[in-house]
């Protein structure tokens, strides 16, 4: 998380050390300014714990469509998510051996409460894929490669589902 560069006592807080770290004449108490009253808590730049926190869900294109996996990403934290942010379709767990289907990335930035759909066509599906017998993973930011960038949160970017299209009529 970023956060101001200086911290100058154990009985730290914002007003008693300047950005610079000279030392105020006269401490203005934490409490009176306003934004604050967050003693011994540093100053968050744009937003105090402000990050990005990603999830995604599996949806699917069904005929007369091609077939496609989709892996619906959205931010649900209080910072932007730069473009670039890689998505894994598996067959079955990855983290049990699941086999890579293929993957694909986020192609704009994703501010709050914004979401993206990444498609991976599949028109040589597996058979177990279009029955619905195995499951389909889809993972959001696995943090490979790695980036500057974090997010809150890396336990909810995760997704799955069945392959299966609903029958016609």
């Amino acid at each position: 998380m970023r956060t101001r560069r200086i911290w100058n006592q154990h009985a730290y807080h914002v007003t008693n050390v300047n950005e610079d770290g000279s030392i105020p004449a006269v401490q203005q108490p934490n409490w009176t300014v306003v934004g604050l009253n967050n003693f011994r808590q540093n100053v968050q730049p744009q937003g105090e714990f402000a990050a990005p926190d990603l999830i995604v869900t599996l949806r699917k294109d069904c005929p007369p469509e091609p077939y496609a996996l989709v892996g619906r990403v959205r931010n649900i934290g209080e910072s932007s998510a730069p473009p670039g942010v890689p998505v894994y379709f598996y067959e079955g767990d990855p983290d049990m051996g699941g086999v890579l289907l293929g993957s694909g990335e986020t192609v704009k930035t994703l501010y709050p409460a914004e979401a993206e759909d990444v498609v991976l066509p599949l028109p040589d599906a597996p058979a177990s894929v279009l029955d619905g017998t195995s499951t389909i993973w889809v993972v959001v930011d696995d943090a490979m490669p790695t980036h500057e960038w974090q997010e809150c949160r890396v336990d909810n970017n995760r997704g799955s589902g069945t392959g299966k299209c609903p029958m016609p009529g």
